[in-house]
């Protein structure tokens, strides 16, 4: 073993520098080739396929859910003194967000927000998906409570698989039924065979007994 024999493992390659002369082979162009498009710089053409709509463009997007797509539904605090007022709900009521969204009749996947109008009359707790400060201080104010849920949108039941769930469901009764009155009809026929009157024996012997009696008196006159 020498010391010219010794040989690392990563071995520093230096990079060629261009445009340094004829003699150094990455001169005049520096490796760029005569005029055109891709010898000037400030171009970036990667992926460009002559004009037609390109690779990356044409793949289907996914991954990003906007939140200018929700369906916003914005209350204020006057909903709930006009629900105080109707009677609709009492005092010191706790509404749902599912119950705020089927008495402001907003739609089923909605983004509801309060927001301070008058002062409150009496006491509510509620659940929303946001609130503003000032009327977060009115229901506190007041002595109501308000739950923030985080919003999850429930998934849209469509025709056909209702159309598959009636059916479905029409087979199982429909096969309920049936078995329902084959085991009426079982039932009956046992009644109807229980009901026949089986002749005893003792009586079936009396009979005969009397017919070869009869036989016999006939037979001497």
């Amino acid at each position: 073993m020498k010391l010219n024999e010794f040989k690392t493992t990563k071995q520093k390659v230096k990079r060629k520098r261009i445009c340094r002369g004829i003699g150094s082979g990455k001169g005049k162009t520096g490796g760029r080739g005569m005029k055109g498009q891709k010898s000037r710089t400030g171009v970036s053409i990667n992926g460009f396929e002559g004009g037609q709509m390109p690779l990356h463009m044409r793949m289907p997007k996914h991954g990003f859910k906007s939140k200018s797509k929700l369906r916003k539904t914005i209350l204020k605090t006057d909903f709930i003194n006009q629900l105080l007022e109707k009677k609709i709900i009492s005092d010191k009521a706790k509404l749902d967000i599912g119950q705020i969204t089927d008495l402001s009749k907003s739609n089923k996947n909605s983004y509801i927000k309060f927001l301070f109008g008058n002062k409150l009359d009496k006491s509510v707790s509620i659940q929303a998906h946001a609130i503003s400060a000032s009327a977060l201080k009115e229901f506190k104010r007041i002595g109501g409570e308000v739950d923030i849920i985080k919003f999850k949108k429930e998934p849209s039941i469509k025709s056909n698989d209702i159309e598959k769930t009636t059916k479905e469901e029409q087979v199982s009764k429909d096969s309920k039924k049936k078995t329902v009155k084959k085991k009426l009809d079982n039932a009956a026929v046992k009644k109807k065979n229980q009901n026949k009157k089986v002749t005893p024996l003792s009586n079936k012997k009396s009979k005969e007994t009397s017919k070869t009696s009869n036989n016999k008196s006939t037979k001497k006159t």
